[in-house]
């Protein structure tokens, strides 16, 4: 439903008859509108983190896990593209009583992306990767995950499946041993 009247639109009531429920029902669960959209958010995280890391664990390898964290990614996405749009209306929206935004801190990044540079650095320790500035090659990877959000926002034909395949291809390219700016 925030997907399709956005996050300004969204008023508790409007919620709770698109869900089938009373206001009150949300109101005796969640703390207004701030607290059921945090939550909102919290939970993607958390059914993305348990979506793909059975997938990642049971890759072989860093590189491997890496093209694995890529693609189920993106498979996430691909499979809950109204959820994530919803999240994402969410996250460049919802503010603090200080009217910073809640979710997107350079904390929140860095702690997003910790999983992922540790596989960086891990797969250049151990020669699978050449040489690249880790957090940069995170960073990276993260906005093109990032970027398909708002994407199938804006298209909802875009097709992941191909695009998946393209920046896996683009970022096994980046992190390869022999490439010209080793």
């Amino acid at each position: 439903m925030i997907s399709e009247v956005g996050y300004g639109n969204a008023s508790l009531a409007l919620i709770a008859k698109h869900a089938g429920v009373s206001k009150g029902v949300i109101s005796y669960h969640f703390d207004g509108k701030d607290d059921l959209m945090t939550q909102l958010v919290i939970q993607l995280y958390f059914a993305g983190g348990e979506f793909m890391a059975p997938r990642i664990g049971r890759a072989v390898g860093p590189r491997a896990q890496l093209l694995t964290y890529l693609e189920s990614n993106l498979d996430f996405i691909a499979a809950n593209r109204n959820y994530v749009a919803a999240m994402t209306d969410v996250v460049v929206n919802l503010r603090e009583e200080d009217g910073s935004l809640k979710f997107a801190s350079v904390d929140g990044e860095r702690e997003i992306i910790a999983p992922l540079l540790e596989m960086l650095r891990e797969g250049k320790r151990v020669g699978d990767f050449g040489d690249f500035d880790a957090t940069l090659m995170a960073e990276s990877i993260r906005d093109v995950i990032d970027g398909v959000a708002g994407r199938v926002v804006r298209d909802p034909e875009f097709d992941i499946a191909a695009y998946s395949a393209h920046v896996c291809r683009v970022f096994d390219v980046a992190t390869r041993k022999g490439r010209s700016d080793d």
